[in-house]
């Protein structure tokens, strides 16, 4: 049996609506003003902002009535604003398309090319950020449900090497989710006696063209998964997959430059300024939803009421 309809649409929906928002916030970087990078980006903040944060709670608010269809109310109801501020703040990607741009035009690229690669990294990190408030909500549901006891990475083609050979494992409620940048991968919750299974790494590859698997998995990679080799082998070999928390990759952070007075500094503070102050942290940490449930050490009891004081489900 495959994977309950439900499952899959949500996938997909999850994906459009990442791509739908990455679409906004592109067009407005793309009305940036080239003479006048910095100020007229600046001016823009609260706006993608805005889209951004928007996205986000959509993307959230379909969890609970996605898993209350697919297995019944949970121990609460999720609130979507707690899964959009663990998400991440909105500082690196309001700051870092306009870094990259102005860093692109000081080593000589032209300056249409700057803009270009500025967009690409704002495009990717809203499809990140919008996929993670999503995957926070859905994770914060299922262990507000007794009946899940685990959950399954649901990957839909097209998608990249490192998802394909992930699909279809399943993982323990404590697990955090592997995830790329743009990756929208998605979960579909595991029940005892649930028969149903997702594609494995064998057959989306062989669902792609000959074409679809050269690009993928290279040519050298294809051939040696047509003549046998191992999937997941195959892909490690090249690059491996790691958990990653913020922004949808793995960064190297320097306090360099971070002062008011520094380059990096000075404008992400104008830009947080921009973005407003409801963007900012607390101090006190809020617990991922898979944190929540290894502490909890299998007691669910305990799991809800840790998704309760940390603002998952009222």
């Amino acid at each position: 049996m495959s994977v309950p309809p439900p499952a899959q649409d949500h996938q997909q929906e999850r994906a459009t609506q990442a791509a739908t928002t990455a679409a906004a916030v592109r067009q407005v970087w793309n009305t940036v003003d080239p003479e006048n990078l910095e100020a007229s980006w600046l001016a823009r903040a609260a706006l993608v902002a805005g889209l951004i944060r928007s996205g986000q709670t959509a993307a959230a608010s379909t969890a609970e009535p996605w898993l209350t269809l697919e297995t019944g109310p949970g121990e609460g109801t999720i609130d979507p604003e707690a899964a959009v501020e663990e998400a991440g703040d909105l500082m690196v990607p309001l700051v870092y398309p306009l870094i990259i741009a102005l860093n692109r035009i000081g080593r000589g690229f032209t300056t249409a090319m700057s803009i270009l690669s500025g967009a690409y990294f704002l495009e990717m990190v809203t499809r990140t950020l919008v996929a993670d408030a999503g995957r926070i909500a859905d994770m914060a549901g299922m262990i507000a449900r007794p009946r899940v006891v685990s959950y399954v990475r649901v990957v839909e083609l097209p998608a990249c090497p490192r998802c394909i050979i992930l699909a279809g494992q399943e993982y323990s409620l404590s697990e955090g989710f592997l995830r790329h940048p743009r990756c929208d991968c998605t979960v579909a919750p595991r029940r005892p006696g649930d028969t149903w299974e997702l594609p494995s790494p064998t057959s989306l590859y062989e669902q792609m063209t000959p074409a679809q698997q050269r690009r993928s998995f290279g040519a050298d990679g294809a051939q040696a998964i047509n003549e046998g080799a191992d999937i997941a082998q195959v892909v490690n070999a090249r690059r491996g997959m790691t958990t990653v928390t913020r922004y949808g990759r793995e960064v190297q952070a320097t306090t360099e430059g971070t002062t008011r007075r520094g380059l990096y500094g000075s404008r992400a503070r104008k830009f947080e300024k921009a973005a407003g102050a409801r963007y900012a942290r607390a101090k006190t940490p809020r617990l991922m939803p898979e944190e929540i449930y290894r502490l909890a050490d299998g007691d669910r009891e305990h799991a809800i009421r840790l998704l309760k004081r940390n603002g998952y489900i009222v």
